[in-house]
């Protein structure tokens, strides 16, 4: 029963808030004054300090080198200690965000919250369908006309596409157009990565393009082409099994933002926020002090 109450996430929370009100009042009333002088480096701190040189150096450090760390550990700590005692660490942009990401970091959700079961994932998956759709695939075959080496591109890729259409079995297709990186064909792909390859105008005409036919002349960020159409896959909404790691992953990003905010807002429900606003930037509605009721 103890051990259940225990893993109880607002159970965990609230501890994690006495750590968090624990450590805000050590830095606001006790860390600017430390109980004595006393600078302890012990057995853990050391191996800590081995452990760090071995991952970055991919080798354990000599005697001396360890002798140095501890030297630099006792170096950064005497600072620090000197820093709070003149309150450096008072109104100071950096360390207030680094202290921020530390208590956000403290109220991140653990590996359970983040639990989902298939049947929560199918609701998700359902309410955001546009979100995980499935776009149309074409298969395509394209020739390019290179504006740089043409007068009339527009007109040179129409005439061409007359003659392929009048002669379904020209064998000599390639010899067409002119060079480029560009692949001359793509297997089964993606709208949105065909787009990403020739850009959206190109991408968009693909709608209007009949499979098995020579369509075009299109236009592209680099030019003009003609495109065949070989296969078209519509647009579909998927499986859960189909797209699963991507709703997973969209799911507990959500999830976490809710719980991040649900956490901020019972710290925030801990205080009263009183805003005064300067006469010239009064809020919206007139009053110079909002108060914030947490």
């Amino acid at each position: 029963m103890l051990l259940r109450f225990v893993k109880e996430p607002l159970v965990q929370f609230i501890f994690l808030g006495f750590v968090v009100f624990a450590l805000f009042s050590f830095t606001e009333q006790g860390a600017s004054e430390p109980e004595n002088d006393t600078i302890t480096v012990g057995p853990g701190q050391i191996a800590h300090l081995r452990e760090v040189f071995t991952r970055s150096r991919q080798r354990p450090p000599t005697q001396q080198e360890l002798e140095g760390l501890v030297a630099s550990f006792v170096k950064e700590e005497v600072n620090y200690r000197e820093g709070l005692k003149l309150g450096l660490d008072r109104d100071d942009t950096i360390i207030r965000r680094r202290m921020q990401q530390k208590v956000e970091f403290l109220m991140e959700p653990n590996a359970s919250e983040l639990e989902v079961t298939d049947e929560v994932l199918a609701e998700y998956l359902k309410e955001n369908q546009e979100k995980f759709r499935i776009p149309d695939s074409y298969k395509i075959q394209q020739l390019f006309f290179d504006p740089s080496k043409r007068s009339d591109p527009i007109s040179d890729a129409t005439g061409v596409r007359d003659r392929l259409t009048s002669d379904a079995e020209f064998a000599d297709v390639d010899q067409l157009g002119d060079p480029t990186l560009l692949p001359a064909s793509l297997e089964l792909s993606r709208i949105d990565r065909i787009a990403a390859n020739f850009g959206n105008e190109f991408a968009d005409a693909l709608a209007y393009a009949e499979v098995g036919t020579w369509a075009g002349p299109i236009k592209s960020t680099y030019g003009v082409h003609l495109v065949l159409v070989d296969e078209h896959v519509e647009a579909r909404d998927p499986s859960l099994e189909e797209v699963r790691r991507a709703v997973v992953r969209d799911w507990q990003t959500r999830k976490r933002r809710e719980i991040a905010d649900s956490r901020y807002q019972q710290l925030l429900d801990g205080y009263d926020v009183e805003i005064v606003w300067p006469e010239s930037e009064g809020s919206s509605n007139g009053n110079q002090t909002t108060d914030q009721q947490g």
